[in-house]
């Protein structure tokens, strides 16, 4: 989870592959054209773990949010996992 950066172009209809897959650390690329959804907090795109080369969903929150919940909701899942993080 990362937040959405405004330099980001997703409706370029022309160009090719490595022109919508943005880097998102290390690890991942996410492809801009695949939108999976989107809701009140943000939008999920298709992304890929370049390392383990599975597919991932990679969801983008505004970096203005008036009430980020990203830091939130992936500590909520830490836990979950039993990562042992304090909410």
């Amino acid at each position: 989870m990362v937040s959405k950066s405004s330099n980001i172009n997703i409706n370029d209809k022309e160009g090719n592959q490595s022109d919508y897959e943005i880097p998102i650390g290390e690890c991942f690329k996410l492809n801009a054209k695949k939108k999976l959804g989107s809701g009140a907090f943000g939008d999920i795109y298709y992304g890929t773990n370049t390392k383990m080369n599975e597919d991932v969903a990679i969801k983008l929150e505004p970096t203005k949010a008036k009430h980020p919940q990203l830091f939130y909701e992936s500590k909520l899942y830490m836990a979950l996992q039993g990562g042992g993080i304090n909410i």
